[in-house]
């Protein structure tokens, strides 16, 4: 097969490239983690596997609470970042005779927000653990 040579990416366009994989490696363990901790706990809710004695103060409910609104808040934090990173490449898609231009720059975009997405599965599964440990010990 013969052709002209294709588009060759850039040092600079490749560590955007290696900064996205990691992020996504590392987000995508943390989620499975979350997910773990999670799986774990509808089996302890589902069976009545606590240590406790079924009673927890209404404090500990009241925490149990908050720690849920905060893991919703975070599902939306993350869905709003998400949303914000499609800009660049709805462009690619809306544009002529920038696409490359375009697809670094939404690239670039979900870079950034993929760390922000670690640090929120990050916080979101110590939430998990807490309530899991709520629930084990109440």
């Amino acid at each position: 097969m013969t052709g002209t040579a294709g588009y060759e990416f850039t040092a600079q366009e490749n560590e955007t490239f290696r900064g996205l994989v990691g992020g996504m490696k590392r987000s995508g363990a943390v989620v499975a983690i979350a997910s773990l901790i999670l799986l774990a706990y509808q089996i302890v809710e589902h069976y009545g596997l606590s240590l406790g004695t079924g009673n927890p103060s209404e404090a500990i409910g009241y925490l149990d609470l908050s720690v849920w609104c905060l893991l919703a808040l975070i599902g939306v934090v993350v869905a709003v970042l998400l949303v914000r990173a499609t800009s660049a490449f709805a462009a690619v898609i809306h544009t002529e005779g920038n696409d490359i231009e375009h697809l670094m720059q939404g690239l670039v975009k979900l870079r950034g927000i993929l760390q922000l997405i670690f640090l929120a599965a990050t916080t979101g599964a110590m939430l998990l653990a807490v309530s899991f440990t709520l629930l084990l010990m109440y």
